[in-house]
């Protein structure tokens, strides 16, 4: 069987810092390079590697298992450190890239994200797109910029698809979960703590 290689780095490849946004030491050692396999949007399998906490191993693996078995389509899953993205989270949405680690902050904050401890990943950005809004429930910001969430497009999540529920069982947070009072809407975005 064919599988189309989407990702090959090395584990430094994968793990080399952003010279403007150096994290800790004691989160790169805690990250792990995981290989996946996953059908893509030409319904082709697929290999790519994310990068995520080792504690989340595991649920990595359960989550591109399901996917995988249910033909659930993810166009790719490349480190954001690869040249093409160079640590820039809205060149990878942009790209419909899924992908774990990258030391940043909460877009629109001062906040550390999830993402910067390997504790978060992202599924196809383009359809499930991130909204930010304002105190007032106005939007202020969207990723991609000409995204629009629709539950019926292609590697579209929802609140009961079965990979929603199955991190969701397994103590993940959906991002799709949040309301505009909560300032903002994640629909491609998980996240655990990693303890």
């Amino acid at each position: 069987m064919n599988i189309s290689i989407d990702s090959a780095m090395t584990t430094e490849e994968a793990l080399l810092q952003n010279p403007q946004s150096l994290a800790p030491l004691d989160v790169i050692k805690a990250l792990r390079l995981t290989p996946v396999t996953y059908y893509g949007y030409d319904m082709q399998l697929h290999q790519g590697q994310i990068v995520m906490h080792e504690a989340h191993e595991a649920d990595m693996q359960a989550f591109f298992d399901l996917a995988r078995s249910i033909r659930f389509p993810i166009c790719k899953v490349i480190p954001i450190s690869d040249p093409k993205y160079a640590w820039d989270d809205e060149v990878s949405c942009t790209d419909n890239n899924s992908s774990g680690f990258n030391y940043r902050v909460i877009m629109g904050t001062d906040t550390l994200s999830k993402h910067a401890t390997g504790c978060a990943f992202d599924i196809n950005p383009v359809p499930n797109i991130y909204v930010r809004y304002d105190e007032s429930g106005n939007e202020i910001y969207r990723l991609p910029k000409d995204g629009v969430y629709d539950e019926k497009k292609l590697g579209t999540l929802t609140f009961d698809h079965e990979l929603v529920l199955l991190m969701k069982n397994r103590g993940w947070f959906w991002g799709g979960d949040w309301k505009k009072e909560d300032g903002r809407i994640d629909y491609q975005h998980f996240e655990k703590s990693a303890e």
